[in-house]
């Protein structure tokens, strides 16, 4: 009797694993067969997972040197240091800050980096406006309105050459041109971000 019985439970549990098995299978096989009829809905789903990945980063500043060149390098090579490195305003601030670039110009940012000053009396951002051409710009904010603003960065496809910066630890911001087909590069000004929140070249 007990050998009959364990051969009934043993007939019983083949009987659900091939059940269960087939079952997998069969959902693997329609998976499959979504992914080839309907590529978008894979793609949604992906970048679904991507938005939800890049928004547990958070908000902070970006730590200088901040490096144009590099970041965009980063942004290809590793997207989650990039993130880390270089995060972006979002939500509430980055209303805020759009809000005071549209009201003293027509810009309206892509992209917008708050850059660690050092605790200085004011606010230092660096905003992206993408398109036709692409432009970046370095502004201080102080009690909502902008106190200093300097283009920092152009780029243009029909050009052979295009603007890139780099920001530096002492405040001082170096804007090279560079070659898009030999990437060589030399300095066309400096910058420097003063104490009282002005930008002035200083060669």
């Amino acid at each position: 009797m007990i050998k009959k019985n364990i051969f009934v439970f043993f007939v019983m549990f083949l009987f659900f694993n091939c059940k269960d098995t087939s079952i997998n299978k069969e959902k693997e096989i329609l998976a499959k067969k979504n992914a080839i009829e309907n590529p978008k809905l894979v793609n949604d789903t992906i970048k679904d997972d991507k938005l939800i990945t890049d928004n547990q980063i958070g908000n902070s500043e970006v730590n200088l040197p901040f490096d144009f060149e590099e970041r965009d390098k980063l942004a290809n090579s590793n997207r989650k240091k990039y993130l880390k490195a270089y995060p972006q305003l979002r939500g509430d601030k980055l209303a805020q800050i759009k809000k005071i670039i549209l009201e003293s110009s027509e810009d309206n940012p892509d992209e917008i980096f708050q850059i660690n000053n050092g605790g200085l009396g004011f606010d230092s951002f660096v905003y992206c406006i993408y398109g036709d051409s692409d432009s970046q710009s370095l502004i201080n904010i102080k009690n909502n309105k902008i106190i200093a603003n300097e283009s920092i960065g152009y780029a243009m496809p029909e050009n052979e050459t295009y603007q890139s910066f780099v920001i530096n630890k002492d405040l001082t911001i170096n804007i090279y041109d560079i070659n898009y087909n030999s990437r060589s590069k030399k300095i066309l000004e400096k910058h420097q971000i003063k104490q009282d929140g002005s930008i002035t070249k200083i060669k």
